[in-house]
């Protein structure tokens, strides 16, 4: 089944929440993925969190991304329709206006490495320069599938840093952040 991308929209895809939530619990869980959370993930921990990201989308400092079958085009998703998420975190300050941050994309572990992620980072990608943005950072797990992927999607190195965060299994693990440009859409 092809999947295409949508820009979360409240009163098409606020139902979805709890299913963005357990979506970031599995890959902190089951991919030991570094996250702002640490096992045991409970809803009290990921809904409020995740309700407070929504509620940036409505005030523009965010973008959300869904990856969606291609089947829901037109009609309201059901839960298990969703393939993966992407958010960035649009600069709100005047001196970073062009600026943006992408703070997720995650990809449900039945549906990688069959572009998903590459079609979120894209889309992030558009809405950003839809916005105003040309400078697009990311950091990463160092080693890790996600930092290959943002080298792949053209992004630039920047630097490393070692022992940043904490993983679920109590290990610390570096981070490393890139950077790409590229030019705003026009109004």
């Amino acid at each position: 089944m092809v999947t295409m991308t949508f820009v979360f929209d409240q009163a098409q895809h606020g139902h979805l929440v709890p299913y963005i939530a357990a979506l970031h619990a599995s890959c902190i869980t089951l991919d030991n993925m570094v996250g702002p959370f640490l096992p045991p993930l409970t809803n009290e921990k990921l809904l409020p969190w995740w309700k407070k990201r929504i509620a940036e989308t409505q005030d523009g400092s965010r973008v959300i991304v869904l990856l969606l079958p291609d089947t829901t085009l037109g009609k309201k998703p059901q839960g298990t329709d969703l393939r993966g998420i992407a958010m960035v975190r649009l600069a709100d300050d005047e001196t970073g206006a062009f600026r943006g941050h992408i703070d997720a994309v995650l990809v449900d572990r039945r549906y990688r490495r069959q572009g998903g992620a590459k079609a979120l980072v894209m889309a992030l990608e558009y809405e950003a320069s839809k916005r105003g943005r040309s400078l697009l950072l990311v950091d990463t797990e160092t080693d890790s599938v996600a930092e290959l992927a943002f080298k792949n999607f053209g992004y630039i190195e920047i630097g490393k840093v070692p022992h940043f965060s904490r993983s679920p299994a109590n290990l610390t693990k570096g981070e490393t952040f890139f950077y790409k440009e590229f030019l705003p859409s026009p109004s």
